[in-house]
């Protein structure tokens, strides 16, 4: 009895501070995307042009016109069958342009897409070679959608969250980084199959005139807290949001 009034009456101060009790567990991996792209804006930043690559359900879409809407044009690629009802009903609702394909290098082309037909995954990812759980979805490139129209001053953003696929989207819009101010991408930290790797992305990037600018999330593997993936934040070096270095 006394142990428990004695428990109730610490709860009932911290209530009071600013601080709380946690149980000793291994340190907290982040997710921060969301506050991520608000200190975006904060400093500035305000695209008129999205790219969601993996767009999924559209939550990221949501989010980002929540964010930095409601002028903003957003597009959104995903080939999943299954995401299709809720990707064609924001379409229909928002005016959020929905593209039916997997982002790759090429347009017009098939690709083997690993994918549960009936339910909404977001591990769905692209093989090499056809298999019983994989259905043939078409390609689209970046340059396709965007080369003829998008402009340096519509400050645009991709994301992209493709499980692996990422830096094939990337040779297909080449063309489109020229005029794409920030990319938001998920990153492995080892591969599982057809992943690149880390430093091949930040190759990438520095090539096409990108420095890497800040790290969104990181998320582990549960057992020993070792990171397994994350999302990584590159912004093309001439932005006038890399022109503040100060330490302070």
């Amino acid at each position: 009895m006394m142990l428990r009034k004695l428990k109730a009456s610490i709860k009932a101060l911290l209530r009071k501070s600013p601080y709380k009790i946690i149980r000793a567990v291994d340190y907290n991996r982040f997710e921060a995307i969301e506050e991520t792209l608000r200190a975006l804006k904060r400093r500035g930043y305000a695209p008129k042009v999205i790219a969601d690559g993996g767009a999924n359900v559209g939550s990221f879409s949501l989010l980002a016109d929540e964010i930095f809407g409601p002028n903003v044009k957003i597009h959104m690629f995903d080939p999943q069958p299954a995401c299709a009802p809720a990707l064609e009903a924001l379409a229909a609702k928002r005016g959020f342009l929905y593209h039916a394909a997997a982002m790759s290098a090429k347009s017009d082309e098939n690709v083997h897409f690993v994918v549960d037909p009936v339910a909404v995954t977001t591990g769905a990812y692209v093989e090499e070679f056809a298999t019983p759980s994989s259905v043939s979805v078409p390609t689209i490139a970046l340059d396709d959608v965007f080369t003829n129209w998008l402009r340096k001053d519509d400050r645009a953003l991709l994301k992209l969250d493709l499980q692996g696929w990422e830096l094939e989207a990337l040779k297909g819009g080449r063309g489109s980084l020229r005029n794409i101010e920030v990319v938001l991408i998920e990153v492995a930290f080892y591969a599982k199959s057809h992943e690149p790797t880390i430093a091949q992305l930040v190759q990438f990037f520095d090539d096409a005139g990108f420095e890497l600018y800040d790290i969104a999330s990181i998320y582990p593997r549960p057992r020993d807290n070792r990171p397994r993936h994350g999302d990584f934040v590159f912004v093309r070096s001439s932005s006038a949001l890399c022109e503040d270095k100060a330490w302070a």
